[in-house]
């Protein structure tokens, strides 16, 4: 899969359907392709994030305090959005459910893209709005 085929998946989202190709590009140059391994915890509740996790392929779990409250299995799906950004503790542990890709981006390069491409800001910001509007 290459920059092309993850800028589509995202395009393909209602949170980056709005941003322009060059920052989405940016956005994935910015990051990783990563396979963790199942049963790892991407995320951890009461951890401050180090990363914005985007889901290319597979099944996550999402827990608070232990119980499952969601799964994650669209690709395009973003999760510890708020923790990356905000760069406060995460409010749900995040576990690898199955065999999984995502891309992996670190909340500094996040940050930075921040300044160069304000409508991702914009659209994560969004997300951000949308997930803590449903709690």
């Amino acid at each position: 899969m290459d920059a092309s085929d993850l800028i589509q998946i995202l395009k393909g989202t209602a949170d980056f359907a709005q941003v322009d190709e060059g920052s989405l590009g940016e956005l994935v140059g910015a990051g990783s392709v990563v396979e963790p391994a199942v049963g790892e915890d991407i995320v951890r509740q009461g951890e401050v994030g180090q990363r914005l996790w985007i889901l290319i392929e597979g099944d996550l779990e999402v827990l608070v305090d232990g119980e499952p409250v969601n799964r994650v299995s669209r690709p395009g799906e973003l999760v510890g959005q708020i923790s990356a950004v905000s760069v406060v503790p995460a409010t749900a542990t995040v576990r690898v459910a199955g065999p999984t890709r995502c891309l992996a981006v670190p909340s500094p390069s996040l940050h930075r893209l921040f300044g160069l491409c304000p409508g991702l800001a914009e659209a994560l910001l969004r997300s951000m709005a949308k997930y803590l509007g449903t709690r």
